[in-house]
Order: C-alpha cells, then sequence, then structure tokens
C-alpha cells in the first residue's frame, strides 16, 4: 500500500511539468544574476560534499543557504548532474535553487511517514508545495528538469536563461571538473573563509572576476583546486610581470601565530598611488605579514639585502645583541612597503637573517622569532603545515594561511567547527588572463600532535652569568622538580619550575663537580650535598646549613666530593679527595670507621668512583702515575692490577662485568673483576668522549656519535661530553654543540627525538619536573638565561 501511495505521489509531481520538447542542461535554468553555483555529478556527490565542508560555508553570503539545500538533498536522489545556485529576490533576500534531472524516482519517500502535496498554478505557472515530514519546500517542472526551493519566488521566476552571462563565467564553468563538485562564484562574494585571508592586505580590485574551485576531501584535509578568470584586459593588466616567489616565509613564523599573508613584491604596490622613490623594488622579492597575539612581524625578501635594508630604515642603530643577533632600532621610511595600511612602523626594531629583513613595532616580538627560529620551533617544522605544502605549489604570487582556532580566538574570523590546531592556506599564482588557486583546511592529526616534541615553556633571568651547576633537584613539598643553578659570582639559587626565585647563597667558591640529591634522615625530605674549594656543604631546600655542615678544611680540596650509598639505604658516605689522601664521612660528618685506605703514592686525579658489578662494590681510584686502584668498601685492595693506564679526561664506569675508560691512543680499555686487561681497539681520536652504565656504551668519536650498536654522523662542531639518562624505562642520550648552540637528544637508537635539536650552549639536565608524563629539559640559553623545554 505504501508502495502505491509514493508511486501515485511521484506521479502527481511529474504531472506539473510544463508542456515543452526541449532538452535543458542544468545551466540552462542558472538566472545571469546568481553569484554562486555548486556543480555535481550527482545529489548524492553534492549532499556529501556540502557537509564535509560546511564549516567553510558557515561565514559569509553563504551562511544558512546551503543547509537550506541540505535539508532539500536528504529526499533526492539523482545520478544525474545536480545544480545549486545562489540567487536573490526583488528586496535583497538570499535563497538557494536545486536543479536536478527530472524522473519518477528523484524523491525518495517510500520511508517517509508524513507527507503532503498541494498543487498551486500563478500566471500559467503550475507548481507544487511539498511537506515531507519538518521539510517544506516548493518544486516545478521546466522541459526535462526539477527544481526545489524553499522559496516561492524563485520556483515562479525560473525560466530558460537567456545567455548573456559574461565569457569568463562560461570559462569558468568550462574549467570545473564534471568529476567532482564545483563552486562557482564571483569576485564580489564572500562565500567562505578563504575570502577573507587577504581582507587585511591592500589588494588590487578585480571586480567581475568568475572563479571556480573544485571540491575534495579526505580524512584531515579538504582541498580547493580552481582558476580565477579575469574580467577584462584592464584586470589582467594588475596582474602582468607578476614574478612568483618561493614560500620561506615559513621558516621564521612562530607555532602560535594567527595569520600570514605574503604576496610579490610588485603585486603589493599595483592598487598604491605613491610618489616615494621605489627604484630599489626590483631588489625584493616578496613582502610578507605574520600576525601573533603581542604584534606584528613584517618581512622583506631581499635580493640586495644592504641595498634594501638602507632603503627600508635610513636611520637605524644596534639596540641589543639578543642570542647572538643584532637588533636595531629605526626609522621605516617606506610605508608603501607594508601589506597592512594601517600598521604604523615609523619607529620599529629590525633584524636581519640570511637575505630577510624582518621587523616589527615591538622587540619582544622579534626575541620570540629569534628564540623559535633557532629551537626549530617554526611553521616550516610543523609537520602538518609540511603535509599541506603536498596540495600547494611551491610558488605563487599571494599565500595566506590562518590558524583557525587562533583567529577565531582573537575575533578576526567567525566561529567554526575545526579541530584546535586547524590551518587553511589559500595561494593563487598570477597568469596573463586567469589566476590558478590552491587551498586546503588542514585538521591536526594524531601523528601531527606526536611528532611535535621538544618545545620551550620557560626563561628564567639570572642576574650574574651561569657559570656552574645547572640542574634539577627534588622539591619534596610538591613532588616536583626545582632548579638549582650557580652563577660567576659564586651565588646558589633555586627556582620553582614555573621560574620563581625561592633563595640564592653566596659560596667561598664555585662548586666542584655536581650537586648531589640526600636525604639524611630517611624522611623524604631532600637536601643538597657538595664541595667546594675549602668546604663540604649539605643545605636543606630552603637554603640553609644542616648542621654539623658546613665541614671546612685547611688544604684545599682536589677532586669533586663523592657520594656512596652502597645499598640504597640512605646511609651515605661523603668522600673527599686531598691530592693522595681519601676521607670518607658520615651523615653526621664523623670519620666512618672501618675504611681504611693509606692513600696513593701519587696525586689522584679523578674523584673517587663507586661502581657495582652484580652485588658487589668496588671502590676505583686513579692515580696520576697511571696505577688504577680497586678497593672494597674498607679500603683495602679488592682487584689487584698490575698496568699502569694511560687514561684520556673520561671517568671509568661499570659496564656489564667489566670496568671500563679510553685512552687517547683511541682504545677502550676493559678491566674483569679478576684484574685481567684488554685493550680493545675503537679507532677513537685522542679528545674522544665517553659515557656508560651497566647496560649501555656510549662514546662520540669527532662527529660521530655512538650508542651502543647505533651511530649517528653530527654536524662537526665544538661538543660537550655525551650524557646519559635512564628514566623510567626509557635512555636518552643528551650532547650539545656549543659553537652551533644546538642541543640535541636521542634514544637508545640514536634516533632524534622529536623538535630536535634546539636552542641551548651547555650540558643538560633531563628529569620529569612536573606532573605529567612529559618529560623537562633545563639548558643554559644565553649567559644569564635558563631554558625550560618540555619533551
Amino acid at each position: 500500500m505504501n508502495k502505491f501511495l509514493s508511486l501515485i505521489f511521484c506521479l502527481l509531481l511529474i504531472s506539473c511539468a510544463e508542456d515543452s520538447d526541449s532538452i535543458l542542461n542544468n545551466t540552462d535554468l542558472i538566472p545571469d544574476s546568481s553569484e554562486v553555483i555548486f556543480v555535481s555529478p550527482s545529489s548524492e556527490q553534492l549532499e556529501k560534499d556540502l557537509m564535509q565542508h560546511e564549516a567553510i560555508f558557515n561565514s559569509g553570503d553563504l551562511k544558512d543557504l546551503t543547509n537550506d539545500a541540505k535539508d532539500l538533498l536528504k529526499y533526492i536522489n539523482s545520478a544525474k548532474e545536480t545544480t545549486l545556485y545562489i540567487d536573490s529576490d526583488s528586496i535583497g533576500s538570499k535563497f538557494s535553487v536545486l536543479i536536478i534531472h527530472k524522473d519518477s524516482t528523484s524523491l525518495a519517500l517510500d520511508s517517509i511517514q508524513n507527507k503532503q502535496v498541494e498543487t498551486f498554478k500563478e500566471e500559467d505557472i503550475q507548481y507544487k508545495k511539498v511537506k515531507l515530514e519538518k521539510s517544506e519546500f516548493y518544486q516545478r517542472d521546466i522541459a526535462n528538469l526539477s527544481i526545489f526551493s524553499k522559496s516561492k519566488y524563485a520556483i515562479l521566476q525560473a525560466k530558460r536563461s537567456n545567455k548573456s552571462n559574461t565569457k569568463e563565467y562560461e570559462k569558468a564553468l568550462d574549467a570545473s571538473d564534471p568529476n567532482k563538485t564545483s563552486l562557482i562564484y564571483e569576485d564580489s562574494m564572500n562565500v567562505m573563509f578563504f575570502s577573507e585571508m587577504f581582507s587585511e592586505a591592500d589588494l588590487p580590485k578585480k571586480k567581475g572576476n568568475w572563479n571556480v574551485l573544485d571540491l575534495h576531501a579526505n580524512e584531515s584535509e579538504l582541498i580547493y583546486n580552481g582558476i580565477s578568470i579575469h574580467s577584462n584586459s584592464e584586470a589582467s593588466k594588475n596582474f602582468t610581470s607578476i614574478a612568483d616567489f618561493k614560500h620561506e616565509v615559513a621558516r621564521f613564523c612562530p607555532e602560535d601565530f594567527i595569520s600570514i599573508v605574503s604576496m610579490s613584491a610588485g603585486l603589493n604596490l599595483q592598487n598604491k598611488d605613491t610618489a616615494a622613490n621605489l627604484d630599489f623594488l626590483d631588489k625584493i622579492s616578496d613582502i610578507s605579514s605574520i600576525k601573533v597575539k603581542p604584534g606584528n612581524i613584517h618581512i622583506w625578501n631581499a635580493i640586495d639585502t644592504e641595498l634594501v635594508k638602507n632603503r627600508l630604515f635610513q636611520e637605524y642603530e644596534l639596540n641589543e645583541r639578543f642570542r647572538e643577533i643584532d637588533i636595531f632600532k629605526g626609522h621605516f621610511a617606506v610605508p608603501e612597503l607594508l601589506l597592512d595600511p594601517e600598521i604604523n612602523l615609523s619607529s620599529g626594531y629590525f633584524i636581519v637573517i640570511d637575505h630577510f629583513i624582518i621587523a616589527s613595532e615591538e622587540i619582544s616580538v622579534l626575541e620570540n622569532l629569534i628564540v623559535n627560529f633557532q629551537n626549530g620551533k617554526t611553521l616550516l617544522e610543523n609537520p602538518q603545515y609540511v603535509r599541506m605544502l603536498n596540495s600547494l605549489s611551491s610558488e605563487s604570487s599571494m599565500f595566506a594561511i590562518t590558524n583557525i582556532s587562533a583567529a577565531k580566538e582573537l575575533g578576526t574570523l567567525e566561529a567554526s567547527d575545526f579541530k584546535k590546531g586547524s590551518l587553511a592556506a589559500f595561494q593563487v599564482i598570477s597568469e596573463e588572463t586567469y589566476d590558478h588557486l590552491h587551498g586546503i583546511i588542514a585538521e591536526p592529526t594524531e601523528a601531527d600532535r606526536l611528532s611535535k616534541g621538544a618545545e620551550q615553556i620557560a626563561t628564567i633571568t639570572t642576574n650574574q652569568p651561569i657559570a656552574g651547576i645547572l640542574q634539577f633537584f627534588r622539591n619534596h613539598e610538591t613532588d616536583q622538580m626545582d632548579i638549582l643553578v650557580e652563577d660567576s659570582g659564586n651565588q646558589l639559587s633555586l627556582f620553582s619550575n614555573k621560574g620563581s626565585m625561592f633563595w640564592t647563597k653566596k659560596l667561598d667558591s664555585q662548586i666542584s663537580g655536581k650537586v648531589h640529591e640526600v636525604d639524611l634522615f630517611k624522611n623524604g625530605n631532600k637536601q643538597l650535598a657538595f664541595s667546594s674549594s675549602f668546604q663540604l656543604e649539605v643545605l636543606d631546600r630552603k637554603g640553609r646549613d644542616v648542621k654539623p655542615f658546613p665541614k671546612k678544611f685547611n688544604d684545599a680540596l682536589t677532586q669533586p666530593l663523592a657520594v656512596f650509598d652502597y645499598d640504597n639505604n640512605r646511609k651515605y658516605r661523603f668522600v673527599l679527595t686531598q691530592n693522595n689522601k681519601v676521607y670518607m664521612l658520615g651523615p653526621k660528618g664523623n670519620s666512618i670507621k672501618g675504611f681504611d685506605f693509606d692513600g696513593t703514592k701519587s696525586t689522584i686525579i679523578k674523584a673517587p668512583k663507586h661502581i657495582r658489578l652484580g652485588n658487589k662494590d668496588y671502590i676505583l681510584v686513579q692515580e696520576e702515575s697511571g696505577r688504577l686502584q680497586i678497593l672494597s668498601r674498607q679500603g683495602s685492595i679488592r682487584v689487584p692490577t698490575s698496568n699502569n693506564f694511560n687514561t684520556s679526561e673520561n671517568e671509568w664506569y661499570g659496564y656489564k662485568s667489566d670496568f671500563i675508560i679510553t685512552q687517547p691512543e683511541g682504545n677502550l680499555i676493559e678491566v674483569d673483576q679478576n684484574g685481567k686487561v684488554n685493550l680493545k681497539s675503537l679507532d677513537l681520536a685522542e679528545n674522544n668522549r665517553l659515557v656508560a652504565n651497566a647496560n649501555h656504551l656510549v662514546y662520540l668519536n669527532e662527529n660521530e656519535l655512538v650508542i651502543d650498536d647505533s651511530s649517528v654522523n653530527l654536524d662537526f662542531g665544538l661538543y660537550t661530553d655525551p650524557q646519559l639518562f635512564e628514566i623510567g624505562r626509557k635512555t636518552y642520550v643528551s650532547i650539545t654543540d656549543t659553537q652551533a648552540k644546538k642541543v640535541y637528544v636521542f634514544n637508545e637508537k640514536a634516533e632524534l627525538l622529536p623538535g630536535f635539536p634546539v636552542y641551548g650552549t651547555s650540558e643538560v639536565d633531563l628529569a620529569n619536573a612536573d606532573l605529567d608524563k612529559r618529560l623537562e629539559m633545563i639548558v643554559r640559553g644565553g649567559d644569564n638565561e635558563i631554558l625550560l623545554y618540555k619533551l
């Protein structure tokens, strides 16, 4: 019975067709006044594309109109070309009209319970008013076509077009891909937020241009490709002799940017009436503007950097040197070469990097740009942006990128339904009579998020240059890590991991070696133990002396403090060295009874070291003569050795079941627990650097970093010793090129962690310093600068 009623209903709709033997194309019914048109191979494809791309139409002139179309399309089933156009009535109210090929199965009515149809006739035009569930629309047949709209005016006014549309419109229509949904529109229409991306730039006006964009979508991207047909020869003059430029501005764009606009220098001037002397314009490839929350960044890509710099800023002086880059302050002399005419750069700051002159009204904006540039935390390193480039041309005449979330938050873009972190890019490649158009909107994927890696989260400034200790120290009150730092004035300071200073303490001299974290009272409260030239110090986390410390000595301590905790039971031994003597003090500052070591015949050249191999404890003491003494806990010889070793500056380490160190001659010395010596040739350079633990062997040989059985070739530079960290169940190796000021962190397979290298000038410390699961890293930046990174 339902099928019978549906058949009758469809026949009623078909019967309202106007008598005509003509065979019409969908586009024959598009009125000349229509400024926005969708053409799709089927109603299903059109509905799908309007759904997938709906977020881009939620602003501008198409807002709500595409929703009307989607409401109609859910009842329509046509496998033939389907067209949707937007037009206006006599009072300017916009409406959408759907055109399909007439067919008895065009309306899917079988499953609809509530349906009603009424037939009307006005001015010899027969049409239907259709109610399906909560939807209400009008339908009319003209020849072999059916049209649908929520506007009765549109239905009554529909007729075959007299084809007075411009040739540019016809060319745009012909350029559309018949296998995809295409959007055809005039430049005067603000059809999507791509139209807003160049809004602040003073662009040449191109009235009457017709554009076509083919729509494509995948899981995380919306892609648009098409052309813009210049309306007349006058319009095409705006774009002749405009050279395309390579997209390089992303090198300098911070990841938290709001928007970028770039264009050829000549194009920027096409719409400006200026008396300025711009005879150097051919020395500028392109001009860019980057919006960030604190201000604006202006970039000129110069062919002759010195000439362009001196013409843009005719009066300038050095303001400061930040991270080895000079920042100048000066008077900007050519406002015509700013993309945004509202910007006042009469007094601003600028830097020069390679062949780019980069300026801003605020010096802090340039400092932040330098930080991000040196850390590689720019748009160019963003995998989401790199992925987007696959859908764009490498060169163009105009290029714009918008960080959708940031623009929405700032109010420069209307609300959108895209994920946080989504980026939109649009570019124009100008030819003499038309432009190529390419656009893409990309949402971040899980892979994008995971690959971002290290990011600088804080900078802490010290009063004097950092000269010694820089390490994490556990805060037992918060179960987080604080930051301990020593400066050139022998001031030891403790900061929170947010940068707040807790205290500072003046020391008698510089700390030797590192600061050891101890728990003398076995209650979970941590103290700091370290030695200076003549003192053994123990401080609580508030910087106060822990009695009976400090212990002062008449003779200098010649090696850094070593702290032994044989069984990890907090029965600490403080091990001190004076020339050829070794002293061992307990937690109360008293000498340890039972440690009887008479000293060495020559000077001790490395701090005594406790190594546990299996369940046995060894104390290693290296003499200047080359003799290695391997002692028991009591200070007696545990492993006799007869060799005199010519060792490198590296420490001794316990690796697997042996004691190891390197020689300047390039060998690895292996001493087993019976005193047997093996020299293993690693073909090392004299200045090799070694670090190891029970399971991992790491060494730097010139520019080759070897981690167990894996290796990586670094750029030639001046490197710190490699550092080995075991955190949780993971192994990390860090090394810093102090010449290039780059910090590298690798995993145990010698794979560089995401986001590295980053800026830094010293050895680092790694820890989980806060309450989340990501690690933190501290490193010296400038002389007075602690940089905190999150991995």
